[in-house]
């Protein structure tokens, strides 16, 4: 008896708890218009589709972009064999945005994460690829902010 009880006081607080989604395209006062990637690699491309995904159709604001990203992945420190045994990887996409009143601002934003080796290439190859995914991810938020505001 106090397991059915317990559910359903668990379904009634969830299903009547008020999600709404943050950043969803309907809150956002933005509308991307044409969207230009420096470079044609793989951290540009999704950048682009994540920043396009929150644009608002209806939205009066017209802003343009241009994307430059770039990813460095720095050793920190080395073993006593001088391999390498912590990384830093760091995302940097710099935006030049135009808006309807045809004034520009430029606007870098950057993100760190250090990390360790691992001896199994493997593994840390995917890891890697996790964390460039985050780092872009905490970008877009800061960048979706940042238009918002504009």
């Amino acid at each position: 008896m106090k397991k059915i009880i317990i559910i359903l006081f668990t379904f009634i607080l969830l299903t009547s708890c008020g999600y709404s989604p943050i950043y969803s395209s309907k809150n956002l006062d933005f509308r991307l218009k044409n969207m230009v990637t420096s470079k044609n690699d793989r951290l540009g491309s999704k950048v682009e589709n994540k920043l396009q995904n929150f644009s608002n159709p209806e939205s009066q604001k017209v802003i343009s972009l241009q994307v430059d990203t770039q990813k460095q992945i720095n050793i920190l420190t080395k073993d006593s064999k001088g391999d390498p045994s912590r990384y830093e990887m760091i995302i940097d996409v710099k935006l030049k945005i135009i808006n309807d009143q045809n004034k520009n601002f430029n606007r870098s934003f950057q993100e760190r994460f250090n990390y360790k080796s691992d001896t199994n290439k493997f593994k840390l190859n995917n890891y890697e690829k996790e964390i460039e995914d985050l780092l872009i991810n905490k970008n877009i938020e800061n960048i979706i902010v940042y238009l918002s505001k504009i």
